[in-house]
């Protein structure tokens, strides 16, 4: 069994240095996602993070905002920047990754790891971030399948014991270490249940145990899996058409804190206005738990295939009402995926989210840009009541 202690603190040097190199596999599948698996790097000494000023106007609101830690830059200071963007427009930072099957089936924690672990959470704490934690443990690709699997063991599932007990640990390790405040394990776990029920019905089993495991070390973070909004709908427009599957939030019972979701609407609808009314706010009317948005995006500019054939003005609508619904829906977390477009996204699969950035590539802001800006400068309520205990 890999042991799970806390990894000990960063000397002195760790918190002056950022030991990132970020080898990011993007895939789409049905939607964008992103499995960021970062990797040991020549020592680099990070400039130290020192915080735009905030002028804070506007009513309070009850939701974290934030980015991921997608860098638009493949680099040391690529993700860097991607972590200073969370930090001064927003309170939480994203981080998506997929398992480290290698150090939890050997039961030995990489060096590797351990130095990743201590600087993320070191570059994490100096920008006073809340972390959300997502463990992509299906393939982005291909959903129906784990991702990153070591070549002996490609084709399993979390029924195969090895492979659970790894998967169970990995989560206990990141919820001792990195402490986050929302972990989600398993992103679009939708997807899986539409092209492998029984790869799916073995994660649900696994992430009862892993649950638990987190519930008994870290009672305060909130855990849940996350869900795509638009396949769970049955609105892909590549898919066959089906009715909602609102009854996979039934699988997990009493285990799940939050309802998560990744939604990308550009995909399904070409123009903000389009957008159902109640597109969002029609899942109060179908469970009682808190909706967290997880990954949102929405594209400024069309893509091959007819796809994202949008505008930075629509993308701007899209935001103004998204976030009104986040309001009305009283979310704790909403997470813009993209801050600033990659600059690497010129060909499939990345080009599909090439221009979901709120700043243009070269760190331009866009249309939407303001009105980011003007929520992130409400006050959040949160730490408000926080500065008010006695």
């Amino acid at each position: 069994m890999v042991r799970t202690r806390r990894v000990r603190p960063a000397r002195p040097v760790a918190s002056r240095a950022l030991r990132l190199g970020l080898a990011c596999a993007i895939a789409l599948g049905a939607l964008s996602a992103l499995a960021c698996r970062p990797v040991a790097a020549p020592e680099q000494t990070a400039t130290r993070f020192t915080p735009l000023p905030r002028v804070t106007v506007g009513e309070p609101r009850e939701f974290l905002l934030g980015f991921s830690a997608m860098p638009a830059v493949q680099s040391v200071e690529g993700y860097t920047a991607a972590m200073d963007l969370a930090a001064n427009y927003g309170e939480v930072l994203l981080i998506q990754r997929q398992p480290e099957w290698e150090s939890f089936l050997s039961a030995r924690v990489s060096t590797e790891l351990e130095r990743t672990t201590l600087a993320e959470r070191q570059a994490i704490s100096e920008r006073k971030l809340t972390l959300a934690y997502a463990i992509d443990v299906f393939d982005p690709a291909s959903r129906g399948r784990l991702g990153g699997l070591p070549p002996r063991l490609e084709g399993k599932t979390l029924a195969d014991p090895e492979l659970r007990r790894a998967f169970v640990q990995q989560v206990r390790f990141v919820a001792l270490n990195y402490r986050p405040a929302f972990l989600i394990i398993g992103v679009e776990v939708n997807a899986a249940f539409e092209s492998n029920p029984e790869g799916y019905a073995a994660f649900r089993e696994a992430y009862d145990e892993a649950y638990d495991e987190v519930k008994a070390a870290v009672p305060g973070t909130l855990v849940f899996p996350s869900f795509q909004y638009e396949q769970l709908l049955g609105a892909i427009p590549w898919e066959p058409p089906h009715a909602p599957r609102w009854r996979l939030l039934e699988d997990y019972g009493e285990r799940i804190d939050l309802f998560g979701i990744t939604t990308y609407p550009s995909f399904v609808y070409q123009a903000a206005k389009k957008i159902p009314a109640e597109y969002y706010t029609e899942a109060r009317t179908r469970t009682k738990l808190p909706i967290a948005f997880v990954s949102v995006g929405f594209a400024s500019e069309q893509t091959r295939e007819g796809l994202n054939s949008s505008t930075a003005a629509e993308q701007r609508r899209f935001l103004q009402r998204a976030i009104v619904d986040a309001e009305t829906l009283e979310s704790p977390l909403f997470v813009w995926f993209v801050g600033r477009d990659p600059v690497y996204a010129d060909s499939s699969p990345l080009d599909l989210i090439a221009s979901v950035g709120l700043r243009t590539r070269d760190d331009q802001p866009k249309d939407a840009w303001q009105s980011w800006e003007q929520a992130v400068n409400r006050p959040y309520a949160g730490a408000l009541r926080a500065a008010q205990r006695p």
